[in-house]
């Protein structure tokens, strides 16, 4: 009895997750040819930055190594974003923002420096989130951080209501449930590994970003996840726009 429950919950949220709107994050977005404006004429949802500390600025980098001058998150993504804001071109999106060091190091710096932005991130008609992933406090205190500040949660935490109420989506490593290289069909033991975290997620009523995960049409074709996380941010609209799942 159990086991054909579980298959026929399968074939339901299958069904369900045919239906679902797909959603784009560009990811590491500052290191594709257009950074930012290749996301935003795609119309993506979610926008990706990788951020270090260097005095009173947050660079835009992958690593220390490739921090260039005058690649501030400023530069890079609130100014475009502020010109966007007064044109008819504004929707509302989130902006990622990836700590690569600590977060008591990081989060005052964020804080200095989104205050001149403040109003783009406001209740409220159209809004740009902002979002913190990589090195993030206590997900007890999530409740504690203003408004404007979200997060990008994990799975297998039991997150208290309070907290879960700041959370945008759930995100893992694709790597750490399957070694599936992103060329023919997802192995079935994998497949059911990967449902599970994503049924997991909208339980709790959050879309699920896999990242990691292979850049090819084959897993876009089968990917069970809600929110795509991609490099090819042109490429992945077309084709789900073509399948009409945009």
């Amino acid at each position: 009895m159990v086991k054909h429950f579980l298959l026929l919950s399968v074939i339901i949220f299958a069904g369900w997750f045919d239906q679902t709107p797909i959603r784009i994050h560009s990811h590491n977005d500052y290191a594709h040819k257009k950074p930012f404006y290749e996301a935003i004429r795609n119309k993506a949802f979610s926008i990706e930055a990788d951020v270090f500390v260097v005095g009173d600025s947050l660079m835009v980098a992958h690593s220390k190594e490739e921090i260039k001058a005058g690649n501030t998150l400023e530069n890079m993504y609130l100014k475009p974003i502020l010109t966007l804001s007064k044109t008819k071109e504004f929707y509302s999106f989130q902006l990622m923002i990836d700590f690569k060091e600590s977060w008591d190091l990081t989060y005052p710096v964020l804080l200095k420096t989104l205050k001149p932005y403040e109003k783009l991130f406001s209740k409220g008609g159209k809004k740009v989130s902002i979002v913190i992933s990589g090195n993030r406090p206590s997900h007890h205190t999530f409740h504690l951080y203003p408004e404007m500040i979200k997060f990008d949660g994990l799975p297998g935490v039991n997150y208290a209501p309070e907290d879960l109420k700041k959370i945008t989506m759930i995100s893992a490593n694709f790597a750490d449930y399957s070694k599936w290289k992103g060329v023919g069909e997802i192995p079935e033991a994998d497949r059911q590994k990967l449902f599970t975290l994503i049924f997991a997620a909208h339980q709790i009523h959050k879309p699920f970003r896999f990242w990691g995960a292979p850049d090819t049409e084959d897993y876009w074709k089968q990917s069970m996840s809600g929110i795509i996380n991609t490099d090819k941010v042109t490429e992945a609209t077309a084709y789900f726009k073509q399948k009409h799942l945009m």
